[in-house]
């Protein structure tokens, strides 16, 4: 697909959502997040979003205690960034897919209106959808008009300044930046897998192994521990070569950065 009909195809998903009862709220999401895993343009922007994202400090920022209702409510504030708005949204539909946050909680708690499941949805859509919808499409649609720079050129062009050869800095001491750069790095890699897999026709037992891989290989990063960490890669490689479509040039990726990782080890 070209970029209008990527983006055509995630607007068509977004507006069937926004148009969806709270019913099939969890198949509307599964089929939004599938819509932008199937766009190469739309992975390269939300990485590019995502890439010094702290979701942790988002959360507190942006989903406060309502001054309005009882103690146990909380309430919606709107990102004033554009990025922000896009990796937050980003982040909870990844939450809410993959049972990290419970949608009936999540909408009682911050879009409570009347203690109706379908009103605290329709707040969900009108404040967090349709915004995170629209933004999505004025930044692509500028895209493609040439008016900012396409994100998937952006992201190649990353990739290719960190793999360069840096300048002998003459025993420079050890810069830990660096780390955390390369596992940010990661991350945002293996959350671009999450998002295919999740969004893949595989059957759920087959999903649930390449996941298991997939988090493992995320959780240990930060270990310290450098042979976990071999031993994760090694089977994400071979996971990765049984399944090329869905991981397909990542190996290679991760493997660059991980040296930045495992170097310091």
């Amino acid at each position: 697909m070209g970029k209008k009909e990527e983006l055509a195809l995630f607007l068509e998903r977004a507006d069937e959502m926004i148009n969806s009862k709270y019913i099939l709220a969890d198949i509307k999401i599964v089929n939004l997040l599938k819509s932008i895993a199937a766009s190469e343009t739309l992975i390269a922007l939300f990485k590019n979003c995502l890439e010094d994202f702290d979701y942790a400090k988002a959360k507190k920022t942006y989903l406060v205690k309502s001054p309005y209702l009882s103690e146990d409510k909380g309430e919606f504030v709107m990102p004033e960034s554009s990025i922000e708005l896009l990796a937050f949204t980003f982040s909870i539909l990844m939450d809410i897919d993959s049972k990290n946050i419970d949608l009936y909680t999540f909408l009682d708690k911050y879009f409570y209106v009347d203690g109706s499941s379908y009103s605290a949805y329709s707040a969900f859509l009108n404040s967090v959808i349709k915004p995170f919808r629209n933004t999505v499409k004025v930044i692509v649609e500028n895209v493609i008009e040439g008016k900012i720079a396409d994100p998937v050129k952006e992201i190649s062009k990353k990739e290719t300044q960190k793999s360069e050869p840096e300048v002998d800095k003459k025993a420079a001491p050890v810069d830990k930046t660096a780390t955390f750069s390369a596992i940010k790095k990661i991350k945002g890699y293996l959350l671009v897998d999450k998002t295919k897999v999740k969004a893949s026709k595989k059957k759920d037992a087959v999903k649930n192994e390449l996941l298991t891989v997939v988090d493992t290989l995320a959780n240990v990063i930060e270990s310290g521990d450098k042979d976990a960490i071999n031993y994760a890669f090694i089977t994400y490689k071979y996971v990765a070569k049984a399944h090329p479509f869905l991981f397909l040039g990542r190996v290679r990726k991760i493997g660059g950065y991980l040296k930045d990782v495992t170097n310091e080890l």
